[in-house]
């Protein structure tokens, strides 16, 4: 939904510099979700400022309008992000979406006082996720896989191809089967080869791919479907 990288939209407004070090870090070989922590670690700024800058990320154009339309109609909006908690509840609370939006999954976030600390979505406890193609935070193929069941593939909504994304809206039918899904992403973590080669493989795909540049092409995408 955003028409920037909230990682390091927060470094680019309150302290510039903190760009040059997350790129070292993660040139050093850390791991992006633990760079962004450690770089949040140096952030001088107030917890209050943070959460205000960071709600205030520019949002695709005609964007809010897709969502408030999927919603109007019935669907569920769900987001799969590799962001973290707190920034998405800020954007979300700012313009009042969090009531639209069904369920976030992403990085875990909280504030010991001043100092936002970002953990993986997927523990550094836990065995690997099992997907060669993902970052170790998260495999958004699979985490989307937890959340609902898919019977068959509808019309996806997309702008690099079929793929698992950071925005994800299904239409709920009345047997809580999921048949039609839409995707909307827009960035290389959004695309999962593997989940969709082990889908395409085990059936064909009956998706129609709809490029799109801005929230508009995805809310003349949402029209295109009837309640």
């Amino acid at each position: 939904m955003t028409d920037d990288n909230s990682d390091t939209y927060i470094f680019h407004q309150v302290q510039p510099e903190l760009v040059v070090h997350l790129k070292e870090l993660t040139a050093a070989g850390v791991q992006w979700t633990q760079a962004v922590d450690q770089a949040l670690s140096k952030l001088n700024c107030s917890k209050e400022t943070l959460i205000d800058v960071i709600g205030r990320i520019p949002v695709q154009d005609g964007m809010l309008d897709a969502v408030h339309l999927a919603h109007e109609r019935g669907w569920e909006v769900a987001i799969v992000s590799d962001a973290n908690t707190v920034f998405i509840d800020a954007f979300l609370n700012l313009h009042n979406l969090t009531s639209i939006i069904t369920q976030v999954f992403t990085n875990h976030s909280a504030f010991q006082g001043d100092t936002l600390h970002v953990t993986p979505y997927h523990p550094l406890d836990q065995p690997p996720h099992g997907c060669p193609r993902c970052p170790t935070n998260m495999c958004k193929g699979k985490t989307a896989d937890m959340y609902f069941k898919v019977s068959r593939l509808g019309c996806i909504v997309n702008d690099v191809a079929i793929t698992y994304v950071g925005s994800i809206v299904k239409q709920i039918k009345a047997s809580a089967e999921y048949t039609k899904i839409l995707y909307i992403g827009d960035g290389g973590g959004d695309f999962c080869p593997y989940e969709l080669l082990h889908k395409v493989q085990q059936t064909p795909v009956l998706a129609t791919v709809v490029p799109w540049n801005t929230g508009f092409d995805i809310l003349k995408g949402f029209q295109a479907h009837t309640a």
